[in-house]
């Protein structure tokens, strides 16, 4: 009789829902609760775990599947990932794929739509350490953008309003080569002005009366 309520205690645990209990960072493992089981200290599924891997902890009251090898729970290690009532699935549409964080981040894709997004984030970063490259027919900045490296435009660079700047502390200067069409006032503020390799601002030539003209105010 012994024998045959041990087989079937080892049956019962071989496979079970639970919760997850507690949840332990380094070496990572978690507690089940079960009924009135609550397991050791057990490793729980990733989704890789060799050369490539991923680290994504589970968290309390997450639902879980537990499998104890010949029916031994101090063997067993936990299936995380089933949605509950307490945390439902984050979205209901056949199309998406979506990833939910705990500070309201969501990144999803669509595959219906081709729609990728990122919202709820703080800040990003992609860095790589020989080249990155951004091809699509148009790109919409909502922001201000700082570029610290050179800047280089291959086409048309147009701008809707104004522009300014300055040569810095290494003392640069705006160079433009080839034609200048330009239309409205024309106004210095320091510095100086050269075209054709003539000191526009300060150029001074004879007048109608063979005199000399002052330079340009």
């Amino acid at each position: 009789m012994d024998d045959i309520a041990d087989l079937i205690r080892r049956l019962e645990s071989l496979i079970r829902y639970g919760t997850i209990a507690e949840v332990q960072m380094a070496p990572p493992r978690v507690r089940v609760q079960s009924g009135q089981l609550t397991t050791t200290w057990r490793p729980w599924i990733s989704l890789r775990a060799g050369d490539t891997t991923e680290w994504d902890p589970p968290t309390i009251g997450e639902q879980c599947v537990f499998f104890s090898p010949s029916g031994d729970p101090a063997t067993s290690f936990a299936l995380v990932g089933l949605f509950s009532d307490a945390n439902p699935a984050p979205s209901s549409s056949p199309d998406e794929h979506v990833r939910l964080y705990p500070d309201g981040a969501r990144i999803a894709y669509n595959h219906a739509t081709g729609a990728l997004s990122a919202i709820g984030i703080k800040t990003g970063l992609v860095q790589a350490s020989e080249h990155c490259t951004v091809d699509c027919p148009e790109s919409t900045f909502t922001g201000n953008v700082l570029v610290k490296g050179t800047l280089t435009v291959e086409k048309l660079l147009t701008y809707m309003a104004g522009m300014s700047g300055q040569g810095g502390d290494s003392g640069a200067k705006t160079v433009i080569k080839g034609d200048i069409e330009h239309e409205g006032s024309f106004k210095r503020s320091g510095g100086s002005f050269t075209s054709a390799e003539v000191l526009q601002d300060g150029h001074r030539h004879q007048d109608s009366i063979g005199g000399m003209t002052g330079g340009p105010q």
